[in-house]
């Protein structure tokens, strides 16, 4: 069996899937993984084998660029919302024509898709091939698919595929049922099991010390689109008014970004998230999917502080998962932080439920045990 897996050029959106591609190839199928050139060297760092998709389409230039024609939308998130399906629809667009060809040359009998690679979804529909849709956290797409759709119209109808059905033959949900969101109709639970990228386990205690140890991170995204770590600066600030150890985790180069820090204060540069967070007490977070769901999994209670995209969805479901606080970024003051941080770290209850979020989703099937059932769903086509 040969799977074709796309997925838009981030690694909040590849890296969920990495598992189960890697269960699929050591079960003896074949893999490979469509993106856009720029994002080449993360797939095949994963040990996948990456296929050139399209050019590399500007995202920087669709999100800030000019937003002449736009309606007058109500309020600004409907203004993101409409700018970022824009530019998923620029990326899908840039990649289709490319997928296509390779699905059509090595003849894939399966198309996963994380929910924004919009080529994948063209090309099953075009190649008349089984698709399957993998999530990378909460589900908050399916809920918004009656107004977002219609942006990729243009899209769809350029390649034939006017009424395509984006929820496929299965949906893989690695969101812990404790944080989901309304469940899509063909829905299948697997275990999230954290890919960070690879590194070297770092010189830290296999477990929480007597003094509480904080891990704050802002993923990657935030300061490849700002320039800056602000909140990171400011949140160590607050920090450093707790008695606590303070682990900061950051992508390499970026040390400089964040000044001065106070005493008990360790920076972490490309060490993978899942590497650190079992030596720690609480982390501190932006609420990127990957940083909610790694949290999530090893037991780690969690201060959200969300600005954009499905940050604010995740913090809602980490609130009301009882594992973590939220605070948005635009109240986020130093002594905002050190306020809920200090909650956080009180209050025994966030610990707990964090803990039986963490044994719920240990409890779900693993990658390797949907190998039958994409194999099942790549028979039912022929």
């Amino acid at each position: 069996m040969r799977v074709l897996f796309t997925t838009f050029p981030s690694p909040s959106h590849f890296f969920p899937m990495v598992p189960l591609a890697w269960a699929l190839r050591t079960a003896g199928h074949e893999v490979a993984v469509a993106a856009q050139p720029a994002f080449l060297p993360v797939v095949t760092g994963t040990g996948l084998p990456a296929v050139r998709a399209g050019e590399d389409a500007d995202i920087n230039a669709v999100w800030y660029g000019d937003a002449e024609g736009e309606p007058s939308w109500k309020n600004d998130e409907e203004r993101r919302a409409a700018r970022a399906m824009r530019m998923f629809a620029v990326v899908g667009s840039a990649m289709a024509d490319d997928v296509i060809g390779f699905a059509r040359r090595w003849r894939a009998d399966v198309i996963v898709y994380e929910p924004r690679a919009y080529a994948g979804l063209v090309t099953a529909e075009r190649l008349g091939l089984p698709l399957v849709r993998h999530l990378w956290g909460t589900d908050y797409t399916y809920g918004r698919w009656s107004t977002e759709g219609p942006a990729l119209a243009p899209l769809l109808e350029a390649h034939g595929v006017p009424g395509s059905d984006h929820l496929g033959a299965l949906t893989v949900d690695v969101c812990p049922p404790a944080l989901q969101l309304a469940a899509a109709p063909n829905r299948r639970l697997m275990r999230y099991v954290p890919y960070n990228g690879s590194g070297v386990v770092p010189d830290l205690p296999a477990e929480p010390g007597d003094r509480p140890r904080v891990c704050v991170t802002w993923g990657t995204t935030f300061v490849k689109y700002t320039g800056h770590l602000d909140p990171v600066r400011v949140t160590v600030e607050a920090l450093g008014g707790l008695d606590v150890d303070i682990v900061v985790a950051i992508g390499a180069g970026y040390r400089d970004l964040l000044g001065t820090l106070p005493p008990r204060t360790r920076v972490l540069e490309s060490v993978p998230l899942n590497l650190v967070l079992p030596a720690c007490n609480a982390i501190v977070h932006q609420g990127g999917a990957g940083t909610t769901l790694t949290a999530a999994v090893q037991g780690v209670p969690q201060l959200v502080v969300p600005s954009f995209a499905d940050e604010p969805v995740n913090a809602r479901q980490v609130v009301a998962g009882g594992v973590g606080r939220s605070l948005p970024l635009t109240e986020a003051t130093a002594d905002q932080v050190f306020t809920e941080m200090r909650a956080l770290l009180d209050g025994a209850q966030y610990g707990a439920a964090a803990r039986r979020v963490r044994d719920e989703a240990s409890a779900q099937p693993s990658p390797r045990s949907f190998v039958a059932a994409i194999e099942d769903i790549a028979a039912a086509r022929v």
